[in-house]
């Protein structure tokens, strides 16, 4: 594994703990600090999409932080993935999977939880 991925996964720990309140960091943040890494190494943007592939299908991955990318990022690769897992009778994660595919639309619901999103 390359030093950008191994980053990569240490930010997606350091959100899950934030998410749990374990640091002092605010989740947002966390979130933030994710989007912003991605952004700096778009040479790796092939990587990225396996790992949010891999955080969508887990049971313990905070599913908000490729939701949070994608209301910026917009890749369709994670659009299309998230279109294909969705089988409500089959996976218990469709409502997870829902709310990241609404990042996608014009206005998303979720904006007002995060102050990064919020009135510009």
């Amino acid at each position: 594994m390359n030093d950008v991925i191994k980053e990569f996964d240490e930010l997606c720990d350091m959100a899950m703990a934030a998410f749990s309140e374990e640091l002092e960091i605010s989740y947002e943040m966390s979130l933030l600090n994710i989007l912003k890494f991605i952004k700096k190494n778009p040479d790796y943007k092939e990587d990225f999409i396996d790992r949010f592939k891999l955080i969508l299908m887990s049971r313990s991955s905070p599913f908000e932080v490729v939701a949070f990318c994608m209301r910026e990022l917009q890749w369709p690769e994670i659009k299309e993935f998230v279109i294909s897992k969705m089988n409500p009778s089959e996976d218990p994660r469709t409502e997870a999977l829902r709310s990241t595919l609404t990042a996608y639309d014009e206005f998303w619901p979720d904006a007002d939880l995060y102050s990064y999103y919020g009135v510009k």
